[in-house]
């Protein structure tokens, strides 16, 4: 409810008030008052007016009275509002950004009805009465009325309730992210030289696209997603391969760094825990496709048979799943629907092409069943094009 148009630099002295009315089953009336938790708006031609209501606990329901200006979309606190259930007395608070040496003015529920819920305090001007009217489940109507002068002067507004409305965004993402080569099983041989591999990670970086399809009332989100990442690594190994024929072994060693590029598609499911909150959880799918591989450091064999190549040493596909949070955060004055997001990507994919492909004579399996994948952490943020 919007005081910050009646009330009179006169009258702003809160004024001792008791009504020492207790309405009877307070509690149960409370209870129905939770109705109002959530987010309502009313437009006007000079923005948006907004009341949103968070129950803070049991007995304590807290709100904000806000405009949207329609120049620029920033959000403008009018006032916050506080209805409070204390024994058999529920009282409606609303303090005015700037008036009343900012203190709360109180208003008691002295009337539940058909008609809705009336606050009173008659030691104020205008507003002395509010009242409260549910009209359906989507719409409220405000009503004051008090004294201006010697004039009675009533006000009515009608808010509907807010649900966001199913929609598209386009976003950016870019971030870093550090990834590591994760092995499973066996991947040594009996011939020596021979030496388990080593894996560490390396920092990279990831850039993408994202189109957000989002479900009436915001809270389910599905993310369809396509970038590029950076994926570095570092390997150090030393294995012996028996082959066929003369000279029967070759040795291989590897300590070198891999910096690949992968093309990543997702699709992401997007849970937001309530309505125009903040913080979401997020988990889905993902395909990567290998794109471009290049490694530093020692590789032995050389030369040019690809099966002695180190940028060989992968497969070309991946999948995994992605799972993690993102936090609606906005930097600068302008909205752009900003999001800082934190996510781990685990690869469920054997994509070694190098220390599994590498038994030829059936005799040592339990040798060369090792499994390779990629896992790591991005850090990342997005923004929504369709808001420039």
């Amino acid at each position: 409810m919007f005081f910050r148009s009646l009330l009179t630099t006169g009258t702003l002295l809160l004024v001792p008030f008791f009504l020492a009315a207790q309405i009877e089953d307070a509690d149960l009336i409370f209870r129905e008052l939770r109705v109002l938790e959530g987010t309502w708006f009313m437009p006007q031609d000079r923005g948006d007016r907004l009341e949103v209501w968070k129950m803070q606990d049991d007995s304590t329901l807290t709100g904000r009275g806000m405009r949207i200006k329609a120049e620029n979309g920033d959000t403008v606190l009018l006032e916050t509002l506080q209805l409070e259930l204390r024994g058999e007395v529920i009282t409606y608070y609303a303090t005015v950004r700037g008036q009343n040496k900012n203190e709360p003015v109180g208003f008691e529920l002295t009337l539940a009805d058909a008609e809705g819920y009336l606050f009173e305090n008659p030691e104020h001007d205008n507003p002395q009465k509010i009242r409260y009217r549910l009209l359906g489940n989507r719409e409220l109507q405000v009503t004051t009325e008090g004294k201006r002068g010697s004039r009675t002067v009533t006000e009515e507004y009608v808010f509907e309730r807010e649900f966001t409305p199913a929609g598209l965004e386009f976003r950016v993402r870019a971030g870093m992210n550090y990834f590591n080569q994760n092995a499973t099983g066996y991947l040594v041989s009996s011939q020596p030289p021979s030496m388990s591999p080593v894996f560490t990670g390396r920092p990279g970086w990831e850039l993408g696209t994202q189109f957000t399809v989002r479900g009436s009332g915001g809270f389910i989100t599905l993310n369809l997603e396509i970038g590029l990442i950076g994926k570095f690594s570092h390997a150090e190994s030393a294995f012996t391969v028996p082959l066929d024929t003369a000279p029967f072994f070759i040795d291989y060693q590897r300590d070198v760094t891999y910096k690949q590029t992968w093309l990543v598609l997702a699709a992401v499911p997007e849970i937001t825990l309530k309505r125009d909150g903040r913080l979401s959880l997020l988990a889905g799918p993902y395909y990567g496709r290998l794109l471009f591989n290049q490694t530093t450091g020692t590789e032995l064999p050389g030369g040019d048979n690809k099966l002695f190549d180190a940028n060989n040493d992968f497969k070309k596909n991946d999948v995994g799943i992605l799972a993690g949070f993102q936090y609606r955060l906005n930097f600068g004055k302008k909205d752009m629907g900003g999001k800082l997001g934190l996510r781990a990507n685990l690869g469920l994919a054997n994509i070694d092409n190098l220390y599994a492909a590498r038994q030829s004579d059936g005799t040592n399996n339990s040798l060369y069943n090792g499994r390779v994948s990629l896992r790591g952490i991005s850090l990342y943020y997005s923004m929504d094009l369709l808001k420039l």
